[in-house]
């Protein structure tokens, strides 16, 4: 039952990565926007190990700094994977990052995790030679991503995470964090009907956490249900879409983070606004009306955040 499982999720993504690389091909590219592509942030020569850097062409001066974080289910995509929205976020006059990080099953959640850290730290150490405000960062992550860029966030304010997952601490801080489509609840996927979908989740488990997924130590210490209780967040936007087919991990986080004493906002597009607004729509579409509205929003969040702040 296992092979079977695997064979169908890992021809899931071989799907996903044919549609991607189509999608990208056709679609308009961003204008008016400087990238620096492939530099490494870890000196291991792992081609995972590399990141893009974004400015608006000829801006000066330090810019307020947007990480993205990439979905595809933590088996597919690379730094290439949203080039497009991350060209769309600097033409607004933002320095944006994007990473590639290892993927699943060749590591597990904890090397993810590293990964993520890495490339903030190598911006914390090199992104002001090439005017990224640290002092302003907006985190943020589509789908997979989303639930890295929680889980990171939440890491970021936790000793005992930080130990756990093996990581440093940021020397700076987040400034706000934006989840859009997250997957963010990683024992309960919900996809599909019951037994396919418990099916699913339970293979997933083995890529996270082990073949002993039970036993390992960051079982329970994984999704943002797990890690955000007690800590000093920072304002949180959750972008969501009513006919995502992952909408019921949207909803969910909601519901936690309405529950919760947590600074947070709401992006939601129904189903009346358009049955194309489907999972992560903004990112993967970025020359839509309702995405450049949608990325729009995201950003004032973010100002809205630095002023405050500062």
């Amino acid at each position: 039952m296992g092979v079977l499982i695997r064979g169908m999720i890992d021809e899931k993504w071989r799907r996903n990565a044919r549609r991607d690389a189509a999608r990208l091909g056709a679609q308009p590219v961003p204008p008016g926007v400087e990238v620096l592509e492939g530099l490494p942030y870890l000196p291991d020569g792992h081609p995972m190990h590399t990141l893009n850097l974004y400015r608006p062409a000829g801006a000066s001066g330090p810019l307020p700094t947007v990480v993205d974080v990439h979905g595809g289910g933590w088996m597919h995509g690379d730094r290439g994977l949203n080039q497009n929205y991350c060209m769309a976020l600097a033409a607004q006059g933002y320095a944006v990052m994007g990473m590639s990080y290892r993927l699943l099953p060749h590591v597990g959640l904890r090397e993810q995790v590293q990964d993520v850290f890495a490339s903030l730290h190598w911006l914390e150490d090199h992104g002001a030679k090439h005017g990224f405000d640290l002092g302003r960062l907006l985190l943020t992550g589509d789908s997979a991503g989303g639930h890295l860029a929680g889980l990171a966030a939440c890491i970021q304010k936790s000793p005992a995470l930080q130990a756990l997952y093996g990581v440093e601490p940021l020397r700076g801080q987040i400034t706000a964090l934006a989840i859009a489509h997250g997957v963010c609840d990683i024992y309960r996927f919900a996809f599909l009907r019951p037994p396919l979908d418990q099916a699913v989740t339970r293979e997933y488990q083995r890529y996270f956490f082990g073949p002993r997924w039970r036993m390992s130590p960051l079982y329970g210490h994984a999704s943002f249900e797990d890690t955000a209780p007690g800590l000093d967040l920072p304002p949180i936007l959750v972008i969501a879409s009513e006919p995502d087919a992952y909408f019921s991990q949207s909803r969910r986080l909601i519901r936690y983070l309405d529950r919760s004493p947590l600074e947070h906002e709401v992006i939601l597009w129904t189903r009346a606004q358009g049955e194309r607004l489907t999972h992560v729509f903004e990112v993967s579409h970025w020359d839509w009306p309702e995405s450049r509205e949608t990325n729009r929003r995201m950003l004032d969040f973010f100002d809205r955040a630095a002023r405050r702040r500062g």
